[in-house]
């Protein structure tokens, strides 16, 4: 509900997910765009995409809408510009490892990638957790954090 809730109140043209998994979350993730959006999709296990993109397809989504990307996200981020033809994300979705999450939002910043007002939205920081990656957060001066609690997992 706090996704659908930001994808609501922000209605993102451009979003990147990382960390694809099955594709439940990416689904779910489209259904909340507004017209005209795209949402770039990065998986790291070829074996995981492979039923995600199955999972998004029967779901009603092309191409067009919904980039499935397979690769490491430290390998894909530098290129997403270049190779995918994302110039800015306005909302991004970190559901990848969370040791990789402050590493990854650094990238965004350093490839320029995150539009100005972006959201960047990260689950599980508190647990299993991710310390530097909320820590950053909250102390780097670029963004305004808020923890939201969730009482249930899935």
């Amino acid at each position: 509900r706090i996704v659908e809730r930001l994808l609501c109140e922000r209605a993102p043209l451009r979003v990147l997910e990382l960390g694809t998994y099955c594709g439940y979350g990416t689904v779910l993730l489209a259904q909340g765009l507004p017209p005209g959006a795209r949402l770039y999709t990065v998986e790291t296990n070829p074996h995981h995409a492979a039923v995600a993109e199955k999972v998004i397809r029967l779901a009603g989504f092309d191409e067009q809408t919904v980039e499935l990307i397979v690769g490491p996200s430290e390998e894909v981020i530098p290129r997403l510009r270049e190779r995918h033809g994302l110039l800015e994300a306005d909302f991004v979705f970190m559901d990848h490892r969370k040791r990789c999450y402050l590493r990854d939002l650094r990238l965004l910043e350093s490839h320029e990638l995150l539009a100005a007002g972006a959201t960047v939205l990260a689950d599980n920081v508190l647990f299993p957790g991710a310390p530097h990656f909320l820590q950053y957060a909250k102390t780097c001066g670029k963004y305004r954090c808020k923890v939201h609690r969730a009482s249930l997992e899935y």
